[in-house]
C-alpha cells in the first residue's frame, strides 16, 4: 500500500471524496478523535529535484490537485506514536527512502511541521515493521495499546490519505490467519477499508488502542492485514535478526533461485547507518543468489551444454541491430531479437528500437554532422537524441507532456562485459518517481548500441547485475560508412581490440583491407569504388566450442555505395556437430564440395546477380570454412560476375581451418 506520489489526478481526488466520509461513518467515541489524530503521522519523502528535465511545452501544473502541486513532499504511508519519542511504521514504508536520490523518510504532523528520523530501535523484516526515534521529537500523547484478542468486534483503520488528514475507517475483526511463509504467527484480518496511504499506521480497538498496524491490502476484497502491536512491542532492543524467503528469476533463461534473505542490525542505530547496513546486506544477497544461480545452471550456460551447439554451429548473422542470446525450456540457447522500427533523427540519424521484456534494444546511428568524439563524451545529448527519435512522457493530469532532455547523469563509468567490450553505464534521473533511466551504450562506428531500461531505487542494484550479465549475450554487427569507420577507428580504447588489431585500412580511390584473426581480404578501387559514401559491416559470432567460446570477428561485408547492394561478403561457417539439424550437415556438405551456391556460378536472388565459392582447400577434416560472394544490383553479365569473383578471392586469404 505504497503510493510514492505517482496518482494522477483522478486518483487523488476520488481518494479524498472516498476517505471523507470515514470520519462521520466510523463509530469511535469522539472523544478520542484529539489523541488519535495527535499521535498519527504522514511518512513522507522529499520530491525528487526535477530541475533539469526539460519538456516540450510548460508542464500544465493546474491540473494537479491544489495540494500536490504545492507540496514539498510525497507520501508514502503512515506512522503513530506508543510511547514517548517512540514512533512504529511499516518498514516497506520506510525502505523507499533507502538507497534512493530523494533522502531518508520524514514524519509530518498535522500542521505540516516536518520531523527527521533519528534512531532505529526496533526492526523486522519478516514481519515488516520498524520503531524509532526522531530529532527534536514532538510533546504528543502516545496511543495506548491493547495485546487482547478482539475476533468479530468492531476495530478502526487510521491512516493519512496522502495528505489529506487522518482518516478512520470502521470494520470488523474477521479472523486470525497464519502467515503464509511457514506459520510462526498470525495476521490480523480486518475488514475496515484499507487504502495507499494506510500502511504503517494504526488498527484501532473500540477503546481507541492499538491493536495491530496496518501493513497489506488484501487484493481482490476487503479483508486486509495487520501485525498484531505485541509483536512489536516483544521486539529485541539490543538487536535484531529476520529473515524473509526471496525468488529470482534470470530475464534470459527459464531459471529460478530461491533463497532466504537474512539481515542482522545491531541496535539502536542512527537511521543513516541502518539504512547502509540494510542496502549492503540486501546487495550481498542478492550478489550471493545471483552466483548461486549461475553455478546452479553452469552445466547449461552460454557456451556450455548441448543446448549450446545450435549457435555454436551457425553463421553469425550480418545486422547492425543487436541480438541477445535466450535459453528456452528445453536448454537451447537462440538468438533473441525483438521486433524493431527505425524512427528518424537529423542528418540521416534515427533510432532502430525493440523491446526484450523490461529493457529496450536501440541501434542509434547519429547524425552526419555529429563528430563521434562528441557524442561519446556527451552523456546527456546521447537521452536528447533518444528523446528526439522516440516519444517519452511525463503524466501530468490527463494529459502526457514530452520530455526532450533529462540533463546530466547521475552515475557516469565504463563498464567492460565479459568479451572486454567497454560500454558507458549512465543513469539519468526519472522526474516526479524514485526511480532511474538505465542507459548501457557500446560505442559502434556509426553511432550506438542501446540498451535502455528504468529502475526503481528498490530494485536498482538487482537490475544492474541482470543488465551488466545481458551484455555479455549481446552481439552486433559494426557497420558504418568508410567515412564513419575512419572517425571510429581514430576513437582509442572504444574500438574493440580485435577490431584494432584487424588492420583496417580505407584508402579512398585506391586500395580497402581488413585482417583480423581469421582471414583477411583486400581489393582495389578496380573491382569497386571506395570512397567516403562506401559501407562496412563487420559480423560478430561465437567462436569455439566444447564449453570454450569468444565473441570475435565472424565475417566483412563491404560495399562501394551505402544505398545500393552490390557488395563482397566472407562468412565463417563453423562445422556443425554430429547431432545437428540435417540442414546443416547438408550446407556444410556443399561448402566442402563447393556445390551451389559456392560452385562459382552466378545465380539471381531478390533482384541481385550473386556468385560464391568456398576460401582455400576445404579438407573433409575442417572445422571452420570460410565462403566468398561477389553480389551486384546493377544486373552485371555472368563473365563480369565470375570475373569480380575470381578478382576478389585472389584478394582474400584463410588464416583458420
Amino acid at each position: 500500500m505504497q503510493t510514492h506520489g505517482r496518482l494522477c489526478c483522478l486518483t487523488l481526488f476520488s481518494i479524498a471524496f472516498w476517505f471523507a466520509p470515514g470520519l462521520s461513518a466510523a463509530t469511535l467515541d469522539a472523544s478520542h478523535l484529539p489523541v488519535v489524530k495527535g499521535a498519527t503521522f504522514e511518512v513522507v519523502l522529499a520530491k525528487p529535484d526535477d530541475s533539469a528535465v526539460r519538456y516540450e511545452k510548460p508542464l500544465p501544473l493546474e491540473k494537479l490537485p491544489f495540494q500536490y502541486r504545492n507540496d514539498k513532499y510525497n507520501s508514502v504511508g503512515t506512522a503513530f506514536a506508543i510511547g514517548k519519542n517512540r514512533f512504529v511504521t511499516a518498514f516497506h514504508v520506510v525502505l523507499d527512502g533507502i538507497g534512493g536520490r530523494v533522502g531518508p523518510p520524514l514524519l509530518r504532523d498535522a500542521n505540516g511541521k516536518v520531523f527527521a528520523i533519528d534512531k532505529v530501535v526496533g526492526f523486522s523484516l519478516s514481519q515488516d515493521f520498524v520503531v524509532f526515534t526522531v530529532i527534536d521529537a514532538p510533546d504528543v500523547k502516545p496511543l495506548a495499546v491493547d495485546r487482547g484478542s478482539h475476533v468479530n468486534e468492531a476495530v478502526y483503520a487510521v491512516g493519512n490519505a496522502l495528505g489529506t488528514g487522518v482518516v478512520i475507517r470502521d470494520g470488523l475483526y474477521t479472523s486470525d490467519t497464519p502467515e503464509d511463509e511457514n506459520g510462526k504467527w498470525k495476521w490480523i484480518r480486518f475488514s475496515a477499508a484499507a487504502s495507499p496511504g494506510n500502511s504503517g499506521g494504526p488498527l484501532l480497538d473500540k477503546d481507541a488502542k492499538v491493536i495491530g498496524v496496518v501493513l497489506r491490502k488484501s487484493p481482490n476484497e476487503n479483508l486486509n492485514f495487520a501485525l498484531p502491536i505485541g509483536m512489536v512491542l516483544d521486539a529485541p532492543a539490543k538487536a535484531s535478526d529476520s529473515e524473509r524467503r526471496v525468488s529470482g528469476r534470470a530475464m534470459f533463461m527459464d531459471a529460478v533461485q530461491d533463497g532466504v534473505f537474512r539481515v542482522h542490525v545491531d541496535l539502536p542505530l542512527a537511521f543513516g547507518e541502518f539504512a547502509k547496513v540494510y542496502q549492503s546486506q540486501a546487495n550481498a544477497f542478492f550478489d550471493a543468489q545471483w552466483k548461486e544461480l549461475l553455478a546452479k545452471e553452469d552445466a547449461n550456460l552460454f557456451p556450455k551444454g548441448d543446448g549450446s551447439k545450435k549457435i555454436l554451429a551457425v553463421s553469425a548473422p550480418l545486422d547492425p541491430y543487436p541480438t541477445a542470446l535466450r535459453r528456452g525450456a528445453n536448454n537451447e540457447w537462440t538468438y533473441w531479437t525483438p521486433q524493431h522500427g527505425k524512427s528518424p533523427l537529423p542528418g540521416n540519424g534515427f533510432v532502430d528500437a525493440g523491446a526484450l521484456g523490461k529493457i529496450a534494444f536501440l541501434h542509434l546511428r547519429k547524425p552526419d554532422d555529429l563528430p563521434l568524439a562528441k557524442l561519446y563524451s556527451d552523456a546527456g545529448g546521447l537521452v536528447d537524441l533518444i528523446f528526439k527519435a522516440m516519444t517519452f512522457t511525463r503524466d501530468v493530469g490527463d494529459e502526457k507532456v514530452r520530455m526532450t532532455s533529462l540533463g546530466p547523469p547521475i552515475t557516469d563509468v565504463v563498464f567492460v562485459d565479459r568479451w572486454h567490450r567497454r560500454w558507458q553505464h549512465r543513469e539519468f534521473p526519472v522526474p516526479a518517481v524514485d526511480a532511474v533511466l538505465e542507459v548501457y551504450s557500446l560505442p559502434v562506428p556509426d553511432g550506438y548500441i542501446v540498451l535502455l531500461s528504468t529502475s526503481s531505487s528498490r530494485s536498482r542494484y538487482s537490475d544492474g547485475i541482470q543488465t551488466e550479465t545481458l551484455t555479455g549475450l549481446v552481439s552486433t554487427s559494426y557497420d558504418g560508412s568508410f567515412a564513419a569507420w575512419k572517425e571510429f577507428l581514430q576513437q582509442g580504447d572504444w574500438v574493440p581490440a580485435d577490431l584494432a588489431a584487424a588492420k583496417v585500412d580505407i584508402e579512398y580511390g585506391k586500395r580497402f583491407s581488413i585482417a583480423p584473426a581469421g582471414f583477411s581480404l583486400t581489393y582495389g578501387a578496380d573491382l569497386q569504388p571506395i570512397d567516403a559514401n562506401g559501407e562496412l559491416a563487420v559480423s560478430y559470432g561465437y567462436l569455439g566450442r566444447d564449453g570454450n567460446a569468444t565473441l570475435g570477428i565472424a565475417g566483412v561485408s563491404a560495399q562501394p555505395d551505402m544505398d545500393k547492394y552490390t557488395a563482397i561478403r566472407i562468412n565463417r561457417h563453423p562445422k556443425p556437430f554430429a547431432d545437428s539439424p540435417r540442414d546443416f550437415l547438408s550446407d556444410w556438405k556443399d561448402m566442402v564440395s563447393r556445390a551451389h551456391p559456392e560452385d562459382g556460378q552466378p545465380y539471381k536472388d531478390s533482384g541481385m546477380i550473386w556468385a560464391g565459392t568456398t576460401l582455400g582447400p576445404p579438407g573433409a577434416d575442417a572445422n571452420v570454412l570460410y565462403t566468398l560472394f561477389y553480389g551486384s544490383d546493377a544486373n552485371p553479365s555472368e563473365a563480369v560476375t565470375k570475373q569480380r569473383l575470381a578478382a576478389a578471392v585472389k584478394g582474400a586469404a584463410v588464416h583458420e581451418h
